[in-house]
């Protein structure tokens, strides 16, 4: 989540807050990456719950996304929390995609200091995918629209210097390219908001744990459990990836989950 919404100082407290009512225990810098690591959990522990989220930022496949300041934008936002105001902007930046975490991206990257921050979307204003309040967010620090636009190429020499963009439209939902409309956008820096991949690899250390078609994990709609009955799921590795306050409804749906599951 951009640090504009909740700082890191509030996520802390709020943690120490339910650390003392309920005394849970937090183990930092203790990944767990091997299927030897996660066969000693289900040995220590009668029930696991998976809130691993999604993982990094999906590549476009783009020419030139090795360049140098073209960064994905959770990561951009993850390096955030941990330099705050420290951190190097762009002076012109664009942001590639129509969601909320583009949306956070740019206005990130406006209050960072950069001149100018330009939204690139490959469909119309009205078919984003992010909230109109963050849009409207966004545009309230700087942040301008481009749309109907599709990215080509990041052009640069080993550097970021700008976009090479196709104009689109939309015909019976679905987007065309118009032949001859390529144009290129300049800019030092580039943050791609193209949604994030499925940890698909770390789940495959489960064993009997059952993914959908499209990455996400297999769990009872009442009680988060998996179809391995030890490990339970909320969030975005379970739904695929929405908002906080539905991965806090089903986190607590699971929870209760867990406790009937220990209970019997």
């Amino acid at each position: 989540m951009a640090p504009y919404k909740i700082t890191n100082e509030e996520t802390l407290a709020e943690m120490a807050y339910l650390q003392a009512q309920f005394g849970y225990s937090v183990r930092y810098n203790s990944p767990i990456t091997s299927r030897a690591e996660l066969a000693d959990l289900e040995a220590n522990y009668d029930a696991i719950f998976l809130g691993i989220g999604l993982g990094k930022t999906s590549s476009l496949g783009l020419p030139g996304e090795d360049q140098r300041n073209c960064v994905g934008a959770v990561e951009f936002i993850a390096d955030l929390r941990q330099l705050h105001h420290q951190m190097a902007v762009g002076q012109r930046v664009i942001v590639l995609g129509g969601g909320n975490t583009a949306m956070d991206a740019a206005s990130e990257a406006a209050r960072l200091g950069a001149e100018s921050v330009l939204l690139a979307y490959r469909r119309g204003k009205g078919e984003m995918g992010a909230y109109e309040f963050e849009y409207d967010l966004a545009k309230g620090v700087g942040v301008k629209g481009l749309f109907n636009v599709a990215p080509v190429e990041i052009i640069g020499d080993g550097y970021v210097a700008g976009v090479r963009f196709v104009r689109t439209e939309t015909v019976d939902g679905r987007v065309s390219e118009v032949l001859g409309s390529e144009f290129v956008q300049e800019c030092d820096m580039v943050i791609m908001a193209t949604g994030q991949a499925k940890q698909t690899g770390f789940l495959a250390l489960i064993p009997g744990l059952e993914l959908d078609g499209k990455g996400r994990i297999v769990a009872n709609a009442h009680t988060g459990q998996t179809t391995n009955p030890q490990y339970f799921a909320s969030g975005d590795a379970w739904n695929g990836g929405a908002e906080v306050v539905n991965a806090a409804a089903e986190a607590k749906l699971t929870a209760r989950g867990i406790h009937r599951y220990l209970s019997t």
